[in-house]
């Protein structure tokens, strides 16, 4: 298995758009494994991240949020956990790339989603861990 470092993985998406079920399908056609995929609207408390063990997040930034610079989840997930944290941005500059790096992001991918580069960034954050 090309994702062998686990038998099961805990993925969460945060999402506000419309194309969360795409992302969902994605990670459902890279990782062949038993995983589980939560997902969560991006307005929500995002206590519960410091108690459950993910394998990584990613965040799911729509258009709007990026034009207001609301990138602030980023550091507050990062203030609870070291986890991988991957962020997919829609019609960004360059100026919010590096805010979101930033802000300690791990890594971003830009929308339209390819699928072999998103296994490829999930694969090099996950081999961080090991």
């Amino acid at each position: 298995c090309i994702w062998g470092y686990c038998k099961s993985m805990k993925i969460l998406l945060i999402s506000e758009s419309s194309t969360e079920d795409d992302i969902y399908r994605m990670i459902d056609q890279i990782i062949k494994i038993d995983k589980t995929i939560e997902t969560h609207d991006i307005s929500e408390e995002l206590s519960y991240i410091a108690d459950t063990h993910y394998d990584i997040i990613i965040i799911n930034y729509d258009k709007v949020r990026i034009r207001n610079g609301d990138f602030k989840m980023i550091f507050d997930i990062r203030c609870k956990t070291q986890v991988p944290l991957l962020v997919i941005l829609e019609g960004c500059e360059i100026r919010d790339k590096l805010h979101v790096l930033n802000m300690k992001a791990d890594d971003y991918l830009e929308k339209p989603i390819n699928t072999d580069e998103l296994e490829e960034k999930m694969l090099r954050l996950l081999h961080k861990l090991s």
